[in-house]
């Protein structure tokens, strides 16, 4: 079982080689910005460049830098961030962690290296948790490009309307600190670049505290986001995606139930309906990566079976 202590006994000095602290902030600030970068300098400045437009000031930005051999601080020092590098790539889970247990902020928001957050990205998470009683969120995610693999995101745009929801946009998402860290944070277990943490924390969240209300889906925090760029990468983020579904589903075997109890539903949000040519594309992708997600689970089943 997790352990809640977890973020609280984490000894940073065995992880970090790095830290630069250039923030403005010198009182505790609002909120806490993480965010964990891996070889994105390019839009991470983009990134950097708009946490800089925000609407409100009250807020500090740590930036965790899971790349062990190329150094970005150069690219990023005029930036007021907290920059921690990592001894090497922990994966994204485990550099949050980190993220937790450094950040002063009561609300702790998470934001991908390759978003980019609207101008009152801050501001609305913050009013978020005046105007409800919740313990976390997740946001709206609208393209940054017009890439194909954009519509095979449903759960990026949920509509206009607040909602309950479990977290699966965990790169726009925020919780109360405390509670993150009498959960004991992210599973370090879902190793790299992640698949159904989300998830995964929301179980242990209302497994707590009873109450699937007090995490909700937020439309008025937004970024600009692409859910792939090209079928490789897409088709790395399917597999990867289906061999941590197993995984939490081995470790908590209701938790789909739970998700289901969501009534959730992307039929109000604004997308561009596709063309004709483009449906033809998006079914031939679907099949492909279907095709493949079962020939993967075939080809484990049987080296299971072989190490018997």
């Amino acid at each position: 079982m997790f352990q809640n202590d977890y973020i609280e006994n984490l000894d940073l000095d065995n992880f970090i080689v790095k830290k630069v602290n250039l923030m403005k902030v010198s009182i505790k600030p609002n909120a806490s910005v993480i965010i964990v970068t891996y070889n994105n300098s390019d839009l991470l400045l983009s990134n950097l460049d708009n946490l800089n437009k925000q609407t409100v000031s009250d807020f500090e930005i740590i930036i965790i830098d899971n790349n062990e051999k190329i150094d970005i601080f150069p690219l990023i020092k005029k930036y007021p961030i907290n920059y921690i590098k990592l001894k090497k790539n922990y994966g994204l889970s485990f550099a949050r962690n980190i993220g937790i247990k450094l950040a002063r902020g009561e609300i702790v928001i998470f934001l991908d290296d390759d978003a980019i957050p609207a101008n009152d990205f801050i501001e609305e998470h913050i009013r978020a948790y005046k105007e409800n009683d919740i313990l976390g969120l997740r946001g709206k995610s609208l393209p940054r490009t017009p890439t194909i693999y954009n519509y095979f995101a449903s759960h990026y745009d949920y509509g206009d309307k607040t909602i309950p929801c479990f977290i699966n946009l965990e790169g726009n998402s925020s919780f109360k600190r405390d509670v993150l860290i009498e959960i004991g944070g992210f599973n370090p277990k879902l190793q790299g670049a992640g698949g159904y943490e989300g998830l995964e924390l929301t179980y242990r969240i209302v497994s707590k505290y009873k109450d699937k209300s007090k995490l909700i889906y937020y439309p008025n925090a937004v970024i600009y986001h692409d859910y792939s760029h090209n079928f490789v990468k897409y088709l790395r983020k399917a597999l990867r995606h289906a061999k941590y579904k197993d995984i939490i589903e081995g470790q908590f075997k209701d938790i789909f139930k739970l998700f289901r109890e969501y009534k959730l539903s992307s039929e109000n949000s604004k997308k561009d309906v596709p063309s004709l040519s483009l449906r033809v594309k998006i079914i031939m992708i679907r099949k492909i990566t279907l095709f493949t997600l079962r020939v993967k689970k075939i080809l484990n089943i049987l080296y299971c079976r072989g190490k018997k």
